[in-house]
């Protein structure tokens, strides 16, 4: 049943810099795509946020082009941080480069006062802020053009390019957070419910979401390690595991793979730890918890994995692969190539003459009611 993806948070390992990450996430995602898992998710984190992806869609423009079928999905996009008319064209391009494979989660993301001030909103603005944000995009996808008067953001006849090719419902999926039940209620967005979040928090927001959207779909981020052995996955997931005590439960856990608190630890931080077999028997006892899951990512990359533990773990994975997703059903709309209007020229044009001017360098653009506006450029 549940349609199975990789997961990045864009942690870099002790003595790995971001280019090496960036690197090694590529090989990652392409054997991912060889292999048959459905998708990919990758974080957005800002300066000394512990990822090191600020940039999930520029990332995505470069996976397009060295993959052919795996989903692209961002885990989120932090929506106070974008001006809202950019962020649909960079997606709209994403998408369009990729043939319709881009998941867009949005959502407010991680907002602190050093945030606030670069990104220039106010904390309490924040929430608000994200949800306007959907809307807009919302226009953007099923109009290609926007109209939006709103408490943070105000635009009138933005038409949209390139214009998007799948309805906003199909494209965007909303995260868990305040705003995440009514704007899926309102537009039928797919919900996203992130890892850290205690278990009783996700089984409820689960709840509400299944009430408010029937039909709907969920994705659950996990985190875990496959190796040939139980043994052998315990042993290269203990220090992952210890990393990630210390920054979501704030606890100095010094056990190790033989312990009785590895269990412990691993279920807390949703953890499947293990061989292929156990890592899939795993994941149907979640999707079973959650009353199904359409989706479910997990994360073999982290802190203090070698690279070549990450690709093992991907490809011994993938003999689960066919078992879990056999029924599962890809709902994602196909992509469509559409158009945009003529762009008319400039008028009224003078007849040639040898002594016509030299090119106006302010710059003009013609209108849709061919009237020429000149627009003032800076130097």
């Amino acid at each position: 049943m549940p349609r199975i993806d990789l997961f990045s948070y864009g942690d870099v390992s002790p003595g790995q810099s971001p280019a090496r990450l960036y690197r090694d996430l590529e090989e990652q995602v392409v054997l991912g795509d060889q292999l048959g898992y459905h998708g990919v998710w990758v974080t957005e984190h800002h300066f000394r946020s512990r990822g090191e992806v600020p940039e999930p869609l520029t990332f995505f423009a470069r996976l397009s082009a060295v993959t052919s079928r795996i989903r692209l999905g961002t885990s989120i996009v932090c929506a106070p941080f974008y001006h809202p008319i950019r962020l649909a064209e960079q997606a709209f391009l994403v998408d369009a480069l990729s043939g319709g494979r881009l998941d867009l989660g949005v959502g407010t993301g991680i907002a602190n006062d050093e945030f606030a001030r670069i990104w220039g909103f106010t904390l309490p603005d924040a929430s608000a802020r994200a949800a306007e944000i959907h809307e807009i995009l919302v226009q953007a996808a099923d109009r290609g053009v926007v109209d939006f008067d709103g408490e943070h953001y105000s635009f009138s006849d933005v038409e949209i390019s390139p214009p998007a090719g799948r309805p906003a419902r199909d494209l965007v999926w909303t995260a868990a957070g305040r705003n995440a039940i009514p704007l899926a209620s309102r537009h039928g967005f797919r919900l996203m419910i992130p890892r850290p979040l205690p278990l009783a928090e996700r089984l409820r927001i689960n709840a509400e979401y299944r009430a408010a959207v029937p039909g709907g779909e969920v994705l659950h981020l996990r985190s875990g390690l496959v190796a040939p052995t139980r043994a052998l996955a315990r042993e290269r997931a203990t220090e992952f595991l210890r990393e990630y005590a210390a920054i979501y439960l704030r606890t100095d856990w010094r056990g190790g793979p033989d312990s009785a608190s590895f269990d412990d630890i691993a279920e807390k931080l949703s953890f499947a730890v293990g061989t292929a077999s156990e890592v899939a028997d795993k994941i149907w006892d979640w999707t079973a918890q959650f009353g199904g899951t359409e989706q479910t990512a997990i994360q073999f990359h982290g802190p203090h994995v070698a690279q070549a533990h990450v690709l093992e773990a991907i490809e011994l994975f993938a003999d689960e692969l066919p078992g879990l997703q056999a029924d599962a059903v890809d709902t994602s709309q196909p992509w469509v190539d559409r158009g945009i209007p003529e762009r008319p020229l400039p008028a009224p044009l003078q007849p040639y003459s040898s002594t016509i001017a030299e090119p106006d360098v302010r710059g003009a653009r013609p209108e849709r009611d061919a009237v020429r506006e000149t627009v003032e450029v800076s130097s």
